[in-house]
């Protein structure tokens, strides 16, 4: 056995173990007809070998009655050799040979296993003596590995699994088969036989076990299972799809103990990842091709796309190029579409700026482009449709934007888009011209809202104001006398001593002008004197001051009562405080107009916070 196995190798590295087993003769292994039979491995076959012992024998052989006989080649030819022992001159049982065959692995470690035992062998003589029985004994030594000689050959390591009897003496051999369990983890085994004292002869010892074979059924591999105990039959298997594909249904298999594979697993090859099956096998189309998921045929990959790949169902776009979200696998790859050239500005108004450029597609784009304007003024952002951008010549675009505000600078960003541009947000600066440009000036809008308010006349700046307000004019008819006056354009009234405070009507227009010019006048605005007296006021206090809102009645002045006096106020002076040197003061206040004075108002009480200081004159209230 030495020879063999110079090294005691690992258990659990089935490969090394199997190189511990004696090799077979390549010119017996015609003679084992289970080696056609995929259900069955074989372990040992001794009628694999040429020779079993003696020189260049892999069994050993021990006698261990001290008589000197011993197991010893018998007849047979080349790859059925036998070997045999003849003792029958002692009974009582005291014979006691043995012969040692080399260690048997198993190749799978995973799960319990039987081991079959089929021991040809036919027995010519029994011992003398009326006790000796016609049998041989049969024994294994399970061990992780190869042993020493000294080690597998004592008997005392050895296990009994069955004794094979003759019932008469048999002149032409019979096979027995006897069994027993491997369990998981147990790398191989010896087998021992001792004779009790008979003649007999072993033809052939052949050990196998089943298994469930390797194979492939559609795309699901089975793989090589040891075929489990009956006790644990049947077994659950993961089988595994081949490359490229998936199961659509579970992959547990069941292995009996007979080595019969059952169940049902299916795995289809997966399209969307560029397989097909082309027979048991999953397989991507060509280089440069790419697999239609539809006709499941290899076609050539478009324009503008990578080519050296081996297994893909849409060759990828290159660098720069895209296919727009509803383009197919099919369409060629295009390109985002270059930065509009020769913009520029070639008519401004002071409303409007047109914006003019050219555009040429270059050899790749796609010829689906369209432009989007935007303009910005301070914070404002306004963007146009792309879609009324009028087209002059065959590359010679404009657009005018309309709605601007006069003398006001814009920027202007012309931005060039096709089916694809959205793809390529990293690179949409490169299709960007920006430009700026400044309205003309113009005059400013009608000025609005008129009204009279004590000896003012007062109105509201015009809503556009073209630019900045110089000033305002104004024409006041009372009767046949006109009056002009002009103000600066920081102020929106002006005091009129011929307003009249009697029963007149005044007619009253104003208008802006700025640098472009005079604007609109507003429309002649009738301003009769009041005929009702304003409306009872209604006072708030805070600390020291009292104050209350302006009335909707034309007001020309307010009287403060307090102490049997009153003092009069401007009309725009609409809130009234103690002066220092007043602790509190109790007062009332009404509205006056030309149709007369309104009612008073509620008393409200005045006091001076204490955290103000007194001044040391004490002057008269108001």
């Amino acid at each position: 056995m030495d020879r063999f196995c110079g090294v005691v190798l690992t258990l659990l590295l089935t490969v090394q173990v199997i190189k511990c087993q004696a090799p077979a003769d390549a010119a017996c292994l015609s003679n084992d007809n289970q080696s056609q039979n995929p259900n069955v491995l074989t372990l040992m076959d001794s009628n694999r070998y040429s020779n079993l012992i003696g020189n260049g024998g892999i069994w050993t052989v021990f006698n261990n009655d001290s008589t000197g006989v011993m197991w010893s080649s018998g007849a047979g030819g080349i790859c059925q050799r036998t070997v045999q022992v003849c003792e029958a001159k002692i009974q009582y049982f005291k014979a006691n040979n043995w012969i040692f065959t080399q260690y048997i692995p198993r190749q799978q470690l995973n799960y319990n296993t039987t081991i079959y035992v089929n021991v040809t062998l036919r027995i010519t003589t029994s011992c003398a003596g009326p006790s000796c029985p016609r049998s041989v004994l049969v024994h294994n030594y399970v061990v992780n590995g190869p042993q020493n000689a000294d080690v597998f050959t004592n008997p005392s390591n050895y296990s009994l699994i069955g004794i094979i009897t003759a019932s008469t003496i048999q002149s032409t051999p019979f096979t027995a088969t006897l069994t027993f369990t491997l369990k998981a983890g147990n790398g191989g085994f010896y087998l021992g036989f001792r004779d009790q004292g008979s003649c007999t002869s072993l033809n052939r010892v052949n050990v196998y076990n089943y298994q469930c074979p390797q194979k492939q059924v559609g795309l699901v591999n089975q793989f090589l299972t040891a075929a489990p105990t009956i006790q644990n039959s049947p077994m659950t298997i993961s089988a595994s799809c081949v490359s490229g594909s998936f199961n659509t249904t579970s992959l547990d298999l069941f292995c009996n103990s007979t080595g019969i594979w059952s169940g049902f697993s299916t795995c289809i090859c997966n399209t969307s990842g560029g397989y097909r099956d082309t027979g048991g096998k999953c397989e991507g189309c060509d280089r440069g091709r790419w697999l239609n998921t539809s006709t499941l045929t290899c076609q050539r990959c478009p324009a503008n796309t990578v080519r050296d790949l081996l297994v893909t169902s849409a060759c990828p776009c290159i660098p720069g190029y895209f296919r727009a979200l509803n383009e197919l696998s099919g369409d060629n790859c295009t390109a985002p579409p270059q930065a509009p050239v020769s913009v520029s500005v070639s008519r401004t108004t002071s409303n409007s700026i047109t914006v003019a450029w050219n555009y040429i597609p270059l050899p790749g784009e796609r010829l689906d482009y369209d432009f989007t304007l935007c303009y910005k003024h301070g914070g404002m952002v306004q963007l146009v449709n792309a879609s009324i951008i009028a087209r002059t010549d065959a590359m010679t675009y404009t657009y005018t934007l309309r709605g601007l505000r006069p003398d006001t600078t814009y920027e202007v960003h012309l931005i060039t888009r096709n089916g694809v541009s959205d793809l390529d947000k990293v690179n949409k600066f490169l299709r960007t011209v920006t430009i700026s440009s400044r309205t003309a000036l113009d005059v400013p809008d009608a000025v609005d809202d008129i009204t009279i308010s004590g000896r003012y006349i007062i109105w509201q700046p015009p809503t556009q104001s073209n630019g900045d307000i110089k000033g305002y004019k104004l024409t006041i008819i009372r009767g046949s006398k006109s009056t002009n006056k002009s103000v600066d354009g920081t102020f929106y009234r002006v005091e009129d001593a011929d307003i009249p405070e009697g029963n007149d009507t005044v007619f009253v227009q104003v208008c802006a002008f700025n640098g472009a010019g005079v604007g609109k006048w507003s429309s002649p605005r009738i301003l009769a004197p009041a005929t009702t007296v304003p409306g009872r006021l209604v006072l708030q206090s805070s600390d020291s001051c009292a104050m209350w809102p302006v009335p909707k009645e034309t007001v020309l002045s307010y009287e403060i009562h307090y102490n049997n006096t009153f003092e009069v106020r401007n009309y725009t002076t609409n809130w009234y405080c103690l002066k220092y040197n007043i602790q509190s003061l109790l007062i009332q206040v009404k509205a006056v107009n030309s149709a007369g004075g309104g009612p008073l108002s509620s008393s409200i009480n005045l006091k001076r916070s204490e955290c103000l200081p007194t001044p040391r004159s004490s002057p008269l209230p108001g």
